[in-house]
This record gives structure tokens, sequence and C-alpha cells, in this order.
């Protein structure tokens, strides 16, 4: 009974430090917004910043050549990273160490220190590159280039592209996403999906979708490519397997990018053309709410506990958060002129009760 009872006690105090421990090391569990902002005022923002256990939004900022860091908990930009011309899109590595940034008008990539919080060197790609993938290994890095027909690979332990992978003369590469040993790569211009498998290579296969398509984003098992297509202001959803539609729902006007709910019921869809976004039921495929003085509403991403939901409005200097439970906006961040694309610095669970 003793052992019994012994080993009980050491499995509870175990469990409570898998809970405990990682809250401890943020602060977030106890952390209010207005102790986060006095701490803040009393830290040098970079420090903060380069903080691994942080919860923050890396945001590329177009016209002021930067990667602007949005504090989660205080809802402040604290820090800037001076990067190449034109940034648009931002990855990490899995241990979030690393980001990867794809500068439009440089042609190049930078390579960030997410802890020293700064540039450590830029790699050139292809002309305008846009979209960008990170292996899970995160040794190769693609970059969708929109200036050219290729797919640049990347070797990021030699910060060198060891390949190109042509998508045929005419195409233009834009977004990119990935599951396993596929790439799925957007054509803005003529309107398609390409399917890459990497370990060879090659071009698989395309197909067709709805006019000028945008981001694209793969369901977690794989199954389904959500594609918003800005042409026909509508949030595609294709079978993976046969390239066909198994919906095409109205969403907004200028349909850009497209996040949705773990449990499968909402998509939020921005719209730059339509100055805001759509919430979307998933089980009934219509619009529930629009939201719209959001202008250039463009990229978007959740918090970790996805009850907001933060979009770069691409044709002012902020990023607006909006409380998923009410759908309203809750308020604005500046982060500097034409912010574009938007990602979340979280270590795995780190964060979780955070804002």
């Amino acid at each position: 009974m003793y052992n019994i009872h012994y080993r009980s006690f050491h499995l509870q105090r175990f469990i409570l430090l898998c809970c405990v421990l990682p809250l401890l090391l943020t602060g977030c569990a106890m952390e209010t917004k207005q102790q986060a902002e006095q701490r803040l005022s009393n830290e040098d923002a970079s420090a903060t910043a380069g903080q691994l256990t942080s919860v923050q939004f890396y945001v590329p900022v177009e016209d002021e050549n930067k990667v602007a860091i949005i504090d989660v908990i205080s809802g402040k930009a604290i820090a800037d990273i001076e990067v190449g011309e034109a940034p648009t899109i931002v990855v990490f590595s899995s241990t979030m160490r690393e980001a990867y940034v794809a500068n439009q008008n440089s042609s190049t990539v930078s390579f960030i220190d997410t802890m020293g919080v700064k540039e450590v060197k830029q790699v050139e790609v292809g002309a305008l590159p846009h979209g960008l993938v990170l292996s899970p290994d995160n040794r190769t890095l693609y970059v969708a280039t929109v200036g050219n027909s290729y797919i640049s690979v990347v070797d990021t332990n030699s910060a060198q592209v060891t390949a190109t992978i042509d998508m045929g003369a005419t195409a233009k590469t834009n977004y990119i996403t990935a599951f396993g040993n596929t790439l799925y790569v957007s054509d803005h211009e003529n309107d398609k999906i390409y399917v890459v498998n990497t370990q060879t290579q090659q071009l698989e296969r395309s197909f067709d979708t709805g006019r000028l398509p945008r981001a694209v984003h793969i369901s977690d098992d794989g199954t389904r490519l959500y594609v918003p297509t800005a042409g026909d202001g509508q949030l595609e959803i294709y079978d993976v397997a046969t390239g066909k539609a198994i919906a095409e729902i109205d969403a907004i006007e200028g349909a850009t990018d497209v996040a949705w709910t773990e449990d499968g019921t909402t998509a939020v869809v921005t719209g730059m053309e339509g100055n805001g976004v759509a919430f979307i039921d998933l089980n009934t495929n219509q619009v529930i709410q629009t939201i719209g003085d959001l202008p250039g509403a463009k990229h978007l991403a959740f918090n970790r506990i996805q009850s907001r939901v933060y979009v770069t409005l691409s044709d002012s200097n902020e990023v607006v958060v909006i409380d998923m439970t009410s759908r309203s906006v809750e308020e604005k961040i500046v982060v500097g002129s034409k912010p574009h694309g938007i990602s979340i610095k979280a270590l795995p669970g780190i964060g979780g009760s955070c804002g």
C-alpha cells in the first residue's frame, strides 16, 4: 500500500511540474497585460525580444525593410530587425532559434538569429522571393520566386542555393506549403497549384484553381488544400489526391489568406481589396460575419489558444487584433508602413495560456 501511495504522489508531482514549469519559465500564467507593459518599460526591448521562451509575432514590414516583433502579452511592438528590401514572409525553425525572411526586392533570404535579435546573413535566391517553407529537419528552405519559374532550394547549414526546381517556362510561383515530401505552390498568374516531390525535386503535376490564387495552406492530415482566390473572392477547398474542388465558398473581395480553428469549424479569410476579414462556418460553408474598415487586410495568424487572430493591414502601418469570441476588433498595433506576413514564435508547450 505504501508503494502505491508513494508512486501516486510522485506521478502527481511529475504532472504538476510538467504543467506548471513552462508557465513559470514564461511568466504567462500570472502576468497581466499591465504587468507586461511595466516589464517592458523597465527592460531593454532587444533583450526581451531575444528571450527564447517569449511568445511573439514576427511581422515583415515592406516599406521599412525590417521585421517588427510584437510581444503577445503586452500587445506592443518591442523590437525591429533590419533585413533586405521589401520583406514579405517569415518562417521559423522548429527550435525557434532561427527565422528566415524573404526579401522581395533584394532577391535574397535573410537568416535571423532570434535570440540575438539580428540578421546574420543574406542569401541570394531567384528573382522576387515570396513564399517560404522549411523542411521538418530544418535543413532545407524552399523559396517560391515570383519573378521566375523556379523554386530555389537553400541548404540552411551552408547558406547556399543547392538546386532549383523548374515549374515550367510560363510559371510564376507565389505562395508555398508542404506536407511530408510534397510541396504545393500557387501560381497567381496562371491560376494553378503545382505539386512537387521534394525527394526527386521534380514537378509531378498541377491542377487549375479559380482566378488569382494567393496563399495556399494544407490541412493537418494532408488531405485538403485551402486556397483563397482573389479574382473570385472565394475560399476554395481541394482534395489533394485528385486536385478536384470540394468547395468554392464566396468569402470576401480580393480573398488573400486563410486560417482555421483547430476544431475545423471556423475559417477566417482576409481580403486585401475587400479591406476586411470574413468568418466562415466550415460546416455550412457560409460566411457568418464580416469585419470591414481594415485597409489592405493581408495575412493572419492565431495566438496559441486561438482566442484572437492577428491580421496585417498592408495599406496602413498596423496589425489588427480580433477577438474570436465576439468577432470584433480589440486593438491595433503600430508596426511600420506596409506590414506583409505574420508568424508566431512560440516553443511547443510554451504560452498556451497567454493572451
